[in-house]
């Protein structure tokens, strides 16, 4: 099998359609001139405020796009999104592709400080706030000590700040592919956040590589964004082609999620596509034994983001059998890497799956050869989805950056087939005694326990070991769990050396945004927490 795997040419023929003159995100409502979009008279967006036919959401985006350009605003600037789910925030994201201004959504979970942080490092322009998170944003603007101007939206209504901003400047030329149309700020999980460059090129690219990925693209596809849109898995995943083809976004309010309340939104808006990250399938499945969820018109579930346990995924397929369910590995940084849906997923379980359309990657050792089939190393990536890189941040760009290709600091595998499998995270591979140890293994055995509702496995310093393996556990409710419960379980699973030497439990795990682990976080509180334990 060569080291290399995937093809470049997957994309060659929607590629086409990108020409010189037209490589802006704009060209999907329209471009710059007069053509109109796909389907002007079809719904484009569906939200608890409203809907916008593409005819209202290019009419609304080229109108902001003309009132930022007569505020003073050059190509090339940035303007910050600190905002709830709500269809406006693709009435920005357009207007900035239209003007040839840089997007970047922050958290509207952050705090001042943390905002504060964004604004300055990008040296926003101009900040679209909530009533409901204006002193958040003022604090944070004054804090950032930056020229910005704040425009808030108010409640369900986009409030009249935000409707005033119409205006008729000219609108620039068409940009250079290269140019970035998106800042997206990392959850956070490693430390202090940075900022991934996509262009309009990335985007474009992401958009006809996920059509060409998933079944049902068509003009009569309505996709629910369930992820917040600050990051890429509610901005892009499922959106950016489904405006592509001329089908419908439906947009959930970004807090209180529950089974019950998506399910209804689903019914409510015949949705045919949606994301899913795996945290949330066991609580689905725990509601439809309860009362059926109404998901009859739900064609395809796209999962992944973190790891997917084989059992689950089972048990997910069996109860809905009707429905196509595909997990996909990507990143921000990176589109869409590799998928796998229903006919393999049984067949391969654990496996995210082989190379998406358009899409390369390989697997490189710690000594950088690559890696044989069964090997473990850090998966590497190239396509034309790749980032070029990180915003303000060249050491890093270098670092995670080499002749095209990106450093994923993912760790996997491949079989003899061509089929992915993914071990971890370089940084949270655990070195005992000499022994490269893989939390994802670990995690998914004891996924397998039927009393366990979540797990983390992190490596905390010790004397003998080096670094000891421990197992942070949240039992399912009714059941009781010991930590030798667990420790026996596992014990004609895993090799001996993988085994944990503690057990601990917890009510939940310390999760981002984006419903990842904090494992640096949850491994210093292990530490502490031992080291109380046993000072000596």
């Amino acid at each position: 099998m060569s080291d290399v795997i995937g093809s470049p040419a997957g994309l060659h023929a929607g590629a086409g359609v990108f020409t010189a003159a037209e490589p802006s995100v704009a060209w999907m409502l329209g471009g710059y001139g007069p053509p109109q979009p796909i389907a002007p008279s079809r719904t484009a967006m569906i939200w608890e405020g409203g809907t916008r036919t593409y005819a209202e959401l290019r009419a609304h985006a080229l109108a902001l796009a003309s009132a930022l350009r007569e505020h003073g605003l050059e190509t090339g600037d940035r303007v910050v999104s600190h905002l709830f789910n709500r269809g406006e925030v693709f009435e920005i994201y357009f207007a900035c592709a239209f003007a040839g201004l840089t997007l970047v959504p922050a958290s509207f979970r952050a705090t001042a400080a943390e905002l504060a942080d964004v604004i300055r490092d990008v040296d926003a322009r101009f900040v679209f706030t909530e009533a409901e998170l204006a002193e958040t944003a003022e604090t944070a603007v004054a804090a950032a000590r930056v020229d910005a101007h704040i425009v808030v939206l108010g409640g369900d209504e986009p409030g009249p700040a935000y409707e005033a901003l119409l205006g008729s400047a000219p609108l620039p030329a068409a940009l250079a592919p290269a140019d970035p149309h998106v800042i997206l700020f990392s959850s956070g999980t490693t430390g202090k956040p940075k900022g991934a460059e996509l262009t309009h090129r990335n985007l474009l690219y992401y958009a006809v590589q996920q059509a060409a990925m998933f079944p049902g693209y068509d003009r009569d596809m309505r996709t629910l964004v369930v992820p917040t849109l600050f990051n890429t898995g509610g901005l892009h995943d499922f959106t950016l082609p489904t405006f592509l083809v001329g089908g419908t976004v439906c947009i959930m309010p970004s807090r209180g999620w529950r089974p019950e309340r998506m399910a209804a939104y689903i019914d409510r808006w015949r949705v045919t596509h949606t994301i899913v990250f795996p945290t949330m399938f066991q609580p689905m499945l725990h509601a439809d034994t309860e009362s059926p969820l109404p998901l009859d018109s739900l064609r395809v579930i796209l999962t992944g983001g973190e790891v997917c346990p084989a059992d689950l995924m089972r048990r997910v397929r069996e109860r809905w059998p009707r429905i196509e369910l595909i997990i996909g590995y990507g990143g921000t940084e990176a589109g869409g890497i590799t998928m796998i849906g229903n006919a393999e997923i049984d067949r391969r379980p654990g496996s995210v799956g082989r190379a998406a359309p358009g899409q390369v990657f390989k697997i490189v050792t710690a000594g950088g050869r690559p890696a044989a089939v069964g090997e473990t190393g850090e998966i590497w990536t190239t396509s034309p989805t790749v980032t070029r890189g990180y915003w303000n941040a060249p050491e890093l760009t270098a670092a995670a950056l080499s002749d095209g290709w990106l450093r994923t600091g993912d760790l996997g595998y491949v079989d003899e087939d061509g089929f992915l499998y993914i071990n971890g995270r370089v940084r949270d591979m655990i070195i005992s005694k000499g022994q490269n140890i893989y939390p994802a293994e670990i995690e998914g055995v004891l996924q397998e326990h039927p009393g366990i509702d979540q797990c983390a496995v992190v490596g905390v310093p010790d004397e003998e070991y080096g670094e000891m393996v421990v197992a942070v556990v949240v039992p399912r409710a009714g059941h009781a769990l010991t930590g030798a419960d667990v420790v026996e379980f596992v014990r004609d699973r895993i090799a001996s050396h993988k085994k944990p030497r503690h057990v601990l439990f917890r009510g939940e795990l310390p999760v981002s945004v984006n419903n990842k682990v904090l494992k640096r976080e949850l491994a210093a509180e292990v530490a502490a927490e031992l080291t109380q334990a046993d000072p000596h």
